[in-house]
């Protein structure tokens, strides 16, 4: 056998992490879904980097020749990003090795795993941020809705200094604590610990309904605290003295006015409906409607058309190509070849990239019930996994390979490879509208 040439083996930790690197920025996703877009140097954990935004949409006026123009204040925003996680290798490789040669793939197949374990960590951190990240209104799965009916059925809100409490109240009937949909289904029409996240609007009839909340905290199983998408609680367009935006009419329904009075009166009537209550069942009959409806969402918020991305699960891309509204040339583009940052196709304007299932972020549905009256048993939801589409604004992401060593261990005739990265993401209040939630099942 050859002897290795002079120094190979000291300089391996060195040539290791920069390989290691390329793969990762190569094959992961997360940096091409995500921006660097962030003042401040990483330079050891707990960093913190700033993000300026602001929280208020800007406000037109009617000009009126020969008076003055009133002056809009706008209120800035310094987040930042806290660079909260570390992830470290070192392992040992016997200095008696040195004494042979290694074999070609050896090196290669340690790069390979060390980048993938990488990638998958990053990955599975950033996908949980983006599904916290994404505003109410936002989400796509299977809605529902509890009909009001006076002052049997109703919903209220009452406003706090922070957002509202929304509080239900159903009939003492034989189905007291369930709510049948229209496909039959029975769910539990109050509240449990797992809706905290997810999106709740109220409901006048069919054709009229106010701003979707987002639920951050529950009371008891008929009351939760609910804020704006953005956590503001003044500015344009809020009215004065509202609180929560749209309590006189959401967007995609009526105006102000309101003839059944604001959902601040209880005993009016007022349904009320969970967005996304139930995680949706994706097949390669319904995938290119999902995509048409997410991208339905991100425009009707002004998303940029370009620099748009969705994440889907290894079983996403046989789907696409066997959906009937892309064959024969539907699919904007099919990457065939080497496969880069997981893209395998454009698809409705979304760069599509794919992965395994075990990375995406996890999210247990609304409770459904079975039984009647006193029988009555609530049944766990249906898990759901949160596919991400997002604009590269959306979300903010940071990371640095901060050290890399190589040291002689010191009970063995060995060498330690050690090297240390830092990373973080947020997803600026301000950018929550440029992301949007599939809620699917297990696929």
């Amino acid at each position: 056998m050859l002897a290795p040439q002079k120094g190979a083996i000291d300089d391996f930790g060195i040539k290791f992490h920069k390989q290691v690197l390329k793969k990762f920025y190569e094959e992961a996703i997360t940096p091409v879904i995500t921006n660097d877009q962030y003042e401040g140097e990483i330079k050891e954990f707990g960093d913190r980097l700033r993000l300026l935004s602001f929280l208020h949409d800007i406000q037109t006026s009617d000009y009126t020749a020969g008076t003055d123009m009133g002056v809009q204040v706008l209120f800035d925003t310094s987040e930042e990003l806290v660079i909260n996680q570390q992830k470290y290798y070192n392992f040992a490789i016997d200095k008696v090795e040195e004494l042979f040669t290694y074999g070609s793939d050896i090196a290669e197949t340690l790069i390979d795993n060390s980048s993938k374990e990488l990638q998958r960590v990053v990955d599975n951190f950033t996908f949980n941020k983006l599904a916290e990240g994404v505003a109410a209104g936002n989400w796509l799965g299977q809605n529902a809705r509890v009909a009001g009916g006076g002052e049997a059925t109703h919903a209220s809100i009452t406003t706090t200094a922070a957002g509202g409490d929304l509080s239900v109240q159903c009939p003492t009937t034989s189905l007291e604590a369930s709510a049948e949909l229209s496909d039959g289904t029975l769910i539990y029409s109050g509240f449990t610990t797992n809706d905290l996240g997810k999106a709740i609007r109220l409901t006048s009839g069919a054709t009229w309904a106010t701003e979707w909340y987002r639920i951050t905290a529950r009371t008891d199983s008929d009351t939760v605290s609910v804020v704006n998408w953005d956590d503001s609680t003044s500015g344009h367009p809020i009215p004065n003295g509202d609180i929560l935006r749209g309590l006189y009419g959401g967007r995609d329904f009526t105006s102000d006015d309101n003839g059944d009075d604001k959902p601040t009166v209880a005993t009016r009537g007022w349904g009320w409906e969970f967005q996304a209550a139930i995680p949706t069942t994706v097949t390669s009959a319904n995938i290119y409607e999902h995509f048409t409806y997410i991208a339905e969402i991100l425009d009707k918020r002004f998303v940029p058309q370009t620099d748009r991305h969705c994440v889907l699960p290894f079983s996403g891309r046989p789907m696409l190509l066997q959906a009937t509204e892309l064959q024969p040339s539907g699919i904007e583009m099919l990457y065939t070849d080497t496969i880069v940052n997981g893209k395998v196709a454009r698809v409705s304007g979304f760069d599509v990239h794919v992965t395994s299932q075990g990375r995406f972020s996890t999210k247990v549905g609304h409770s459904t019930s079975t039984g009647q009256g006193s029988d009555i048993t609530l049944v766990t939801g249906t898990t759901g996994y949160c596919w991400p589409f997002v604009h590269k604004s959306f979300c903010t992401f940071a990371f640095k390979w901060s050290e890399t060593r190589t040291v002689q261990a010191e009970k063995q005739f060995a060498k330690l490879y050690q090297g240390l990265s830092l990373y973080g993401a947020r997803v600026p209040i301000i950018k929550r509208t440029a992301g949007a939630l599939l809620y699917a099942q297990s696929v």
